[in-house]
């Protein structure tokens, strides 16, 4: 019986394929240029970081998505899956676990970690497959989500909390925005993994740990 469903492996591909999108459009953003005037000149260091914010919000969306669609699947196909054993919570389709899943809430938040945990505790056995998957990566996707919120928001709490951790990440306060985080080499306070220092840049440390997330709860399909 194969580990993962097609639904599963298609939930999958399709945070791959965003990931994949989003990896190659950083690394060529070096050699693009724009227009201006009769003249094409290469991105200025204020346009690659919003370029590269850009991607990361992306990104992070793809990954909200994967656990919102992997959950759901989980919850209606887990007899099909290696996790036939683990299910608390067994419903017949996709909108009956996605109503179940929300409640009585106007949207159901998966860019938290610990929300995500405590909600696959109540329908799956301990929690699997995504306590395991996202313990070991909890802290590192608070600072995902905190960096996405600055992205995106520019209230008094978005910039407090980047700020802030900002100041946690380096010792002191420091000016920086998400974009140069991003494309600047992560230092050792920015990530749990113990490699992060080893990677080109903070974008693509952050993306490898979502693809490891990923992998962790959707096994490729032999």
């Amino acid at each position: 019986m194969s580990t993962t469903t097609p639904k599963l492996a298609q939930t999958r591909a399709r945070f791959e394929e965003v990931r994949k999108a989003q990896e190659a459009f950083i690394q060529s953003l070096p050699s693009l240029e724009v227009r201006s005037g009769k003249k094409y000149h290469a991105l200025d260091a204020k346009q690659r970081e919003t370029f590269c914010e850009m991607a990361f919000v992306v990104l992070f969306t793809a990954w909200e998505q994967f656990l919102e669609s992997s959950f759901e699947n989980y919850v209606v196909e887990a007899p099909l899956s290696s996790f036939r054993n683990r299910h608390r919570v067994l419903v017949m389709d996709l909108e009956t676990a996605h109503d179940l899943i929300r409640g009585s809430r106007r949207y159901v938040e998966w860019a938290e970690p610990q929300v995500v945990r405590e909600r696959a505790g109540v329908f799956f056995k301990r929690g699997e497959p995504f306590e395991s998957a996202l313990n070991a990566v909890t802290d590192d996707l608070v600072k995902m989500k905190i960096i996405r919120n600055r992205c995106v928001h520019f209230s008094q709490h978005a910039i407090g909390q980047y700020e802030e951790m900002l100041r946690k990440v380096y010792g002191s306060r420091r000016r920086m925005t998400p974009g140069r985080l991003l494309m600047d080499a992560p230092t050792s306070g920015l990530s749990t993994v113990q490699n992060a220092m080893t990677y080109q840049n903070a974008y693509t440390l952050y993306s490898e740990i979502l693809a490891t997330a990923v992998d962790q709860i959707v096994p490729k399909k032999n």
